[in-house]
């Protein structure tokens, strides 16, 4: 200790000494400044002697030094020797615990691999993971149809762990587990109609062709006969980073635009109560502008004939209607199919339209009451059977034949009392006149009256037929009496 205050000391005087070497160099340049340069030479000899002394003392240090440092390598040479067995024990221990914790580093720590921060598994070695990264990005690539790279710099990490009763993932495994995983980074593009997105292609060409199989939907193969085919959205294709769990198949991509989206909005009613209302709407839509032909039917009309002929309330079809037809070249927008806009070009009719022509009786309605005299209730008809005893039994009218629907004539006016189907009569009508006075009209085919009704003497009451018992179309016709029947022509 006492060696190293000697050393300390001396090194403080030097510094000293140094300190007023430089003070008397600057004093004397001060001094030579103002003398001139007569005092250049003694300033140089001073220079010469203060650079001699400082050597003189370096290599006093130098010595000093080299002298302490070679008893102290000499002390512990003397060391060794002396604990030369303790120091082999010593290394031997070193050595042996050295060689048990590079055995026990080299089988329980093992590496974790991670891809972009997500942890997958345990390896041996980093190569069991690197070795098939080109095969993983080979497998995804063929399977997705698109470009997929792994990079084991960027995209793998690799932390050691200690792996003590933990599985260890062999290649098969680490290629299973890559193969699987859905989140893996790759290119694809996204799909957007009007600034939003609707989902994920694998590429430009798939979402080109998702456009046009919207497109076919509506025009088919005959897009050539439009003036103009397109999607009134902008549709946007865009290269983006993505994951493969993100990628939607062509046919998927297809039914979510076929589907449409709901739109909500709020409606207030003039109470001020608010309804959400719900609307489907299509994401994209087609629009075409193309000339079309159509077949139209052309509607006819009803041209009603007023007749003083007839009474009031007759009304008769003299000519059915039918229906025309004509062909019409258009220049037709559609928007899904659906027409929105349409300019016709040429019209030609094909069949022209037939009006139905109804007569209308004018004629005042002569009075419904009964004037005691008859007519004969069918027109041109033909006595076919007459009143009387016939077939062993009594006959108790006549039998009027004409065609099937020829108008049946009330006889005279009165009260409708029947109007329906009468046992053997068939479809009947059966008229009061008063005074006890009735008139049948039986094997009707249509009855125009109901029970209760006034009618009036030549009014259509009904139409010829065969239904109940009999053997062709005739009007069975009879004239009663307080229910007494009587031959109608005595009354005619």
């Amino acid at each position: 200790m006492a060696k190293w205050q000697t050393v300390i000391e001396k090194l403080w005087v030097i510094g000293a000494m140094i300190t007023d070497t430089v003070d008397e160099i600057v004093d004397e340049s001060a001094e030579m400044l103002k003398l001139g340069g007569e005092r250049l030479t003694d300033l140089a000899a001073l220079l010469v002697t203060g650079l001699d002394w400082i050597l003189d003392q370096i290599a006093w240090g130098i010595t000093f030094f080299g002298i302490h440092f070679l008893r102290r390598a000499h002390d512990f040479r003397m060391s060794l020797v002396k604990n030369k067995r303790a120091i082999q024990n010593g290394a031997l221990y070193f050595i042996i615990s050295g060689l048990v914790i590079t055995f026990l580093f080299a089988h329980y720590i093992n590496y974790s691999y991670a891809y972009n921060g997500r942890t997958l598994g345990i390896v041996r070695e980093q190569k069991d993971v690197l070795d098939v990264l080109n095969l993983v990005s080979e497998e995804l690539t063929q399977e997705y149809g698109l470009k997929v790279a792994i990079s084991g710099d960027s995209d793998i990490t690799f932390t050691p762990v200690l792996s003590f009763k933990k599985e260890i993932d062999n290649p098969d495994a680490v290629l299973k587990k890559f193969t699987y995983m859905g989140d893996i980074q790759t290119k694809a593009y996204g799909f957007f109609v009007n600034g939003i997105r609707i989902g994920t292609v694998q590429s430009e060409e798939i979402g080109n062709s998702i456009v046009q199989a919207i497109i076919k939907k509506y025009v088919g193969d005959d897009e050539d006969k439009y003036e103009y085919v397109g999607i009134n959205e902008n549709v946007r294709i865009t290269e983006e980073d993505t994951q493969l769990s993100k990628i939607n198949s062509k046919n998927s991509m297809i039914k979510i635009i076929e589907q449409g989206t709901t739109n909500e909005y709020r409606t207030t009613d003039e109470n001020g109560n608010e309804t959400v209302v719900k609307e489907e709407v299509p994401i994209m839509t087609v629009k075409t502008i193309g000339e079309e032909t159509f077949t139209e039917v052309l509607e006819y009309e009803e041209e009603v004939i007023e007749s003083d002929d007839y009474y009031e309330g007759d009304e008769f079809v003299t000519q059915w209607g039918s229906e025309g037809k004509q062909v019409v070249t258009s220049r037709v927008t559609r928007i899904n199919g659906e027409v929105t806009e349409r300019e016709d070009l040429s019209t030609e009719v094909i069949i022209e339209p037939v009006n139905t022509i109804r007569i209308k009786g004018t004629k005042e309605k002569p009075p419904t009451a009964g004037t005691g005299t008859f007519i004969l209730p069918v027109n041109g008809g033909v006595d076919t059977s007459s009143f009387g005893w016939r077939w062993g039994r009594m006959h108790e009218g006549i039998d009027i034949g004409a065609p099937t629907g020829t108008p049946i004539y009330a006889a005279d006016g009165g009260t409708v009392v029947t109007a329906g189907w009468y046992g053997g009569y068939g479809l009947c009508v059966d008229i009061d006149h008063g005074n006890g006075y009735m008139t049948r009209y039986g094997h009707c085919s249509s009855i125009y009256v109901s029970v209760g009704e006034q009618v009036f003497q030549g009014q259509n009451i009904a139409a010829v037929g065969s239904t109940g018992w009999s053997t062709g179309p005739h009007c069975h016709f009879e004239i009663r009496i307080d229910g007494v029947a009587y031959n109608p022509l005595d009354f005619l």
